[in-house]
């Protein structure tokens, strides 16, 4: 108990200096603005959901959104040994691409949340070569479903054209992280449903925001558009 306590202490220690050392340089570099911050809850569990475009994704939501996240993230990012270490290092809980129903990480996620943790998880399962939204993979609404806790959409504008997929140093452009108010699951719910409502959050946040160009309807919601 006493060698988990203190290697969550090191973790703890290790997020707040990557935090530290990470929020200058990207908000220099990117000129980073985070819109509705205050749907951020201050206390207990949650979870939040973000689109994904890009590597530098993670960074940000945890530079710039003022709760502690633990993100989940694809399993093979961790074959890289910088990635690996850095990781562990910020309690990252890996999950298998193609793998939403794996119970390691659904029980790692629910366990925290039930401690009051923020989970951070990007639930297109993938950065979007597209450039426009994905449909939302079912891990999301699994924990959700499971957890009972508050979803918080953050709609993230920038990363797309500022270290796309492809690209291999950042240049340098504007970012904006827009929150958007807390969904709850619904009794009943399936977790395609979750999934569902969530994806429709990210892009009604995106289109009120003048971003409609991130959205195409047809390939986010499939079935509607068939």
């Amino acid at each position: 108990m006493a060698d988990s306590a203190f290697k969550d202490r090191i973790k703890g220690l290790s997020y707040l200096g990557a935090k530290a050392l990470f929020w200058p340089v990207l908000k220099a570099y990117m000129t980073v603005k985070v819109r509705g911050g205050g749907h951020v809850p201050r206390r207990g569990g949650f979870l939040l959901a973000a689109n994904h475009f890009s590597f530098v994704d993670p960074l940000l939501l945890g530079s710039f959104l003022r709760r502690r996240l633990w993100f989940i993230m694809a399993e093979d990012q961790f074959e890289k040994p910088v990635v690996k270490t850095f990781s562990r290092l910020m309690d990252v809980i890996p999950v298998k691409a193609g793998a939403a129903f794996r119970l390691a990480p659904i029980k790692r996620s629910l366990t925290l949340l039930k401690r009051g943790r923020a989970v951070a998880i990007f639930p297109e399962g993938r950065r979007s070569h597209t450039g426009k939204l994905l449909p939302a993979q079912p891990g999301l609404g699994v924990i959700a479903s499971r957890a009972g806790v508050p979803i918080v959409p953050v709609a993230i504008v920038g990363t797309r054209e500022c270290y796309p997929i492809g690209r291999t140093v950042p240049k340098p452009g504007s970012v904006t992280l827009y929150v958007g108010d807390p969904l709850t699951p619904n009794e009943g719910e399936t977790p395609e449903d979750v999934g569902r409502r969530v994806m429709m959050s990210l892009a009604a946040l995106l289109r009120d925001n003048g971003h409609e160009d991130y959205v195409d309807e047809a390939a986010l919601f499939p079935a509607a558009g068939a």
